[in-house]
């Protein structure tokens, strides 16, 4: 197997496909990329059992064959090779020679058939939609998967077609994060692991133009992103009912600017920590908000001014949590609507409309 490829465009493909590769894995082929090359185009995977990333690149002077190579030492590789046109020459004693004018480097393969089998969606069973919706999809609510395996279900988000509108949601068992946007599909319901998300917001672009498409077989769910496709398992069970915990209505709410808040939760968090935790007490009167907090560190006391018509409330709240929902607004100014008592769920939506729902339980004051 032999061909020629600029640096920059091999680099990119084989860093972007790593991201798949296992760190450390019994077999040895996982922590490798496979290449495969058929007339002069190069087919890059990178695999772990979990989640496959797959590109393929148009390359020069191809003599087809296959390899795996370890994804980490190949990337190492190529970037400290000189610039230019790299030359690639897989010979039958398992070892990689690459050279650039003066710089010659060789390292070990592996073959090509000790490769796990890349399970393959279907595109007939799927949808399209703009990367970067989705993109902020996933940001307005990955934050509230849960991170521990007590109930696997929550620890990924669940897709939830239904009635011609896709909804994406993320439960933690104490707080709930919505995101809706109009798409043309059949009724469905998946779930995708928090891990696959995160690596697939790094391949969405934030170009309104671009598309992505979705497709779904079985327990498998794969995403064809430009010259990327990237795959993964689903995660099987029950997800949490949530649509009846979002339902309120907005009788009782304060209007609050987001950059105001995050502020000042972001002061507050100065004296929490593991060794130091303690609720923020948020004190809601009038159009004044008082937010304070006291640890072994320090204490803060903070106010700025909102819109508020409801009865004074004194509420309070784990400031991460709560500091995570208003950066996921991705707006100036939202609703916290109170549902009930200073120990009953808020909800925090846009001012019109309901785009996104964030949902957090109180902690209880001592």
């Amino acid at each position: 197997m032999k061909f020629n490829c600029a640096k920059d465009v091999i680099l990119e493909a084989v860093m972007t496909t790593s991201k798949a590769a296992s760190s450390k894995s019994t077999i040895a082929a996982l922590e490798g990329v496979l290449m495969e090359l058929d007339n002069n185009i190069l087919s890059i995977t990178g695999y772990n059992l979990e989640i496959g990333i797959r590109t393929e690149i148009t390359v020069e002077n191809g003599e087809n064959g296959s390899t795996v190579i370890n994804a980490k030492m190949l990337s190492d590789i190529i970037r400290k090779m000189p610039s230019g046109v790299l030359n690639f020459d897989i010979g039958e004693n398992n070892m990689a020679t690459i050279v650039n004018g003066a710089s010659e480097l060789s390292v070990m393969c592996m073959r090509a058939d000790e490769y796990p089998p890349v399970p393959q969606a279907s595109v007939e069973n799927g949808f399209t939609m703009p990367q970067k919706t989705l993109k902020s999809m996933i940001t307005q609510t990955k934050y509230a998967c849960a991170v521990t395996d007590t109930k696997p279900a929550l620890t990924g988000c669940l897709f939830d077609v239904s009635e011609n509108v896709l909804n994406v949601v993320a439960v933690d068992g104490i707080r709930i994060a919505l995101r809706r946007e109009t798409l043309t599909y059949e009724d469905t319901k998946f779930i995708v692991p928090a891990r696959t998300l995160d690596e697939l917001v790094h391949l969405l672009s934030d170009e309104n133009e671009k598309n992505i498409t979705i497709s779904i077989e079985k327990n498998q769910i794969s995403f064809e992103i430009g010259s990327y496709t990237m795959i993964s398992r689903l995660i099987n069970g029950e997800f949490m009912e949530y649509k009846k915990h979002l339902e309120c209505t907005d009788t009782v709410y304060a209007e609050i600017k987001c950059r105001e808040i995050m502020e000042v939760l972001d002061r507050s968090m100065l004296f929490i920590n593991e060794k130091n935790k303690s609720p923020i007490r948020c004190e809601f009167n009038g159009d004044l908000l008082t937010v304070n907090c006291s640890t072994a560190l320090g204490k803060v006391n903070d106010k700025i001014a909102i819109k508020y018509n409801g009865e004074p409330i004194t509420i309070g709240f784990n400031a991460k949590f709560l500091l995570d929902a208003f950066k996921a607004s991705d707006t100036d100014t939202v609703k916290l609507i109170f549902t009930g008592s200073a120990v009953s769920p808020v909800i925090i939506t846009p001012m019109e409309g309901r785009e996104f729902t964030f949902l957090l339980l109180p902690m209880r004051l001592k």
